[in-house]
């Protein structure tokens, strides 16, 4: 959500017409989303309770199925972009994400 966060503040700089999005809201309603996901107690960090092994393996799979989501994300954002670089930032995050999504299962 962080990222989305930073990534709508460049929205206005980029928008040929200024009135076309909400940028405002938009980075309103990530802000938003951010602090409510941080207030869920699973993801405090350190947790309060130890959790079990099925605890612990259910909590990755949800990450790991996650990021599959946040990696589909990034590779449609690279075949839109139209800067080569941005691509190859996309591509490489989505090869580091799928390495994540490999150790989490």
């Amino acid at each position: 959500m962080e990222l989305i966060e930073r990534a709508t503040t460049v929205l206005p700089d980029l928008d040929d017409e200024p009135n076309h999005l909400d940028h405002e809201t938009a980075t309103t309603a990530a802000i938003d989303a951010w602090w409510a996901l941080s207030q869920a107690p699973t993801l405090a960090w350190p947790s309060a309770a130890p959790m079990t092994t099925d605890q612990t393996r259910e909590l990755a799979e949800a990450i790991a199925d996650f990021v599959l989501v946040v990696t589909q994300a990034i590779l449609n954002a690279a075949s839109k972009s139209t800067d080569p670089g941005d691509r190859v930032a996309c591509l490489q995050a989505a090869h580091h994400a799928g390495r994540l999504h490999a150790a989490l299962k």
